[in-house]
């Protein structure tokens, strides 16, 4: 066993050299995108190496895993930074969006978690039949506009409103797993772009992803009002298509400054990474991020005030 691990610390520093590299390739292949993901990760474990290699007096592959320590936090401290307070107090809205995980059959934790924080909108992935019914009947009064769309694997983008909300159809049914409504707060028009991206684990996934986050970016150019995308995108800062989208897009992460807040995979903490995302353009600002109790998904939801830019 001794053996194995001092195998393992002798070799990992390359491991973690060819992870932190590869990622920038993520444009060509889903893999490469992949590795892209877990930054933080990296950062952090060649932290433990360094001290490590140091202690051994392996003072070439300290300096090594030492640099791969400070060009994985440059990339990763701007997410990581906390300089602004939550202050909901100042919000025009809020926004409750969660991943329900598509085979966890106990509602009340997000029907809960709906009723403490009362948004005046509410977006779900994953949604089945039976809890677009459950929600539905249980937010008749307080959220009678609602609207859903099919994703993958027979799940739904579900979407509710305090206010009327009126659909785009072309928009919306151009690719699978994305709503585009308007509705209006306070009397001034908003836009939201729910999404579900696809996971892209399959190479055809991959490249519908891409296609979904392209459809997103188009329809933000050409958008006049207050716009939100808010949704499981299954994608993280540091990938490069994510960076591309941002870029063609001028949105901005609605967490930046308020703490990375990764949301998936709930149940494996050290492998925490954010995919779950609200990007908003420049008319509005974001006023509160944060990241709500476990829902006994995998997910964790986030909860999101807003206010709109004078």
């Amino acid at each position: 066993m001794v053996r194995l691990l001092t195998q393992a610390v002798k070799y990992a520093p390359g491991l973690v050299l060819f992870a932190s590299l590869i990622g920038f390739l993520g444009e060509y292949s889903r893999w490469f995108d992949h590795f892209s993901a877990f930054r933080v990760q990296y950062c952090f474990l060649s932290l433990l190496l360094s001290v490590y290699q140091f202690y051994q007096k392996q003072w070439r592959l300290g300096v090594l895993t030492g640099l791969l320590f400070l060009f994985n936090g440059w990339l990763v401290a701007p997410w990581l930074l906390i300089n602004k307070t939550i202050s909901v107090k100042q919000a025009d809205f809020k926004v409750y969006h969660a991943n329900v995980l598509f085979k966890n059959l106990d509602y009340l934790p997000v029907t809960q978690q709906i009723i403490e924080e009362k948004p005046d909108f509410i977006s779900i992935n994953e949604a089945t039949p039976p809890l677009i019914a459950h929600l539905k009947k249980s937010f008749a009064a307080e959220y009678p506009y609602t609207f859903f769309v099919s994703a993958k694997n027979d799940t739904k983008v579900f979407v509710a409103s305090r206010t009327p909300i009126e659909i785009d159809s072309a928009a919306t049914f151009a690719v699978k797993g994305l709503i585009r409504f308007t509705a209006k707060i306070h009397g001034k028009p908003l836009t939201i772009i729910a999404c579900h991206a696809y996971n892209p684990l399959k190479q055809i996934d991959f490249l519908t992803r891409n296609q979904e986050l392209r459809h997103i970016a188009a329809l933000v150019k050409k958008e006049r009002n207050p716009t939100l995308v808010i949704g499981d995108l299954n994608i993280t800062p540091w990938s490069v298509i994510y960076q591309k989208t941002i870029a063609e897009s001028y949105l901005k992460n609605a967490r930046q400054g308020f703490g990375l807040k990764p949301s998936w995979p709930a149940w494996m903490p050290f492998l925490l990474i954010p995919i779950d995302h609200c990007l908003i353009n420049r008319q509005l600002e974001a006023v509160g991020f944060e990241r709500g109790k476990h829902n006994k998904s995998d997910h964790y939801p986030l909860i999101i005030h807003l206010r709109f830019r004078k």
